[in-house]
């Protein structure tokens, strides 16, 4: 059976916000029981992913870039939870493994086939 995807509503996205300011960012299991429409994982991966202020969301630099590009030739599986904490011990830049993820298929990739 295939799960619907439902987006997230601005109004949820402040209720989490709230909540995790209130319960902080390792009680997922009460943030959840009172979004009442998200589970703990869901809450979770929506503030790590999404709204965690710690998230630098600039452009990625060439010297991340390139890590990534070298990482991506020695790892056989998808190390992106690697890579995003190998860049923040060596450049103390949060991101997310989504956030490598995207730019290495969306830009990387295309540098390389065009």
């Amino acid at each position: 059976m295939h799960r619907q995807h439902i987006h997230w509503k601005p109004e949820e996205d402040e209720k989490l916000l709230s909540l995790v300011k209130h319960y902080g960012k390792k009680n997922w299991n009460k943030i959840a029981a009172e979004m009442n429409t998200r589970n703990s994982k869901q809450c979770r991966e929506r503030f790590f992913g999404h709204l965690d202020d710690d998230i630098d969301k600039q452009p990625l630099s060439k010297e991340e870039d390139d890590l990534i590009l070298e990482y991506r030739q020695h790892e056989t599986d998808n190390g992106w939870v690697k890579i995003a904490s190998v860049i923040y011990e060596k450049f103390k830049i949060k991101r997310t493994p989504n956030q490598l993820k995207n730019n290495y298929n969306q830009r990387l990739l295309k540098k390389f086939y065009n």
